[in-house]
């Protein structure tokens, strides 16, 4: 259960609080759907992986999570 915790707040974004939480949220309702339309066509079990698909997918196009704060480093 940790390792959901860790991907919903990552895909919130590790600085804000109400972005762990939607980031939850999103994972929860995703995984009860998922579940519920992909599990018959994957053969079950798709409630295990899909958080840390979702999470990677998601980070691959939003690294700073969905509220975090965009890093800018200037040399």
């Amino acid at each position: 259960m940790t390792g959901v915790a860790a991907a919903g707040d990552h895909l919130g974004g590790l600085t804000s609080v109400p972005g762990a939480i939607i980031g939850g949220l999103i994972i929860g309702v995703g995984e009860k759907l998922s579940e519920v339309y992909l599990g018959p066509f994957v053969g079950g079990g798709i409630e295990i992986w899909f958080a840390y698909v979702l999470a990677l997918v998601f980070l691959l196009f939003r690294p700073q999570g969905l509220f975090g704060e965009k890093i800018i480093d200037r040399v």
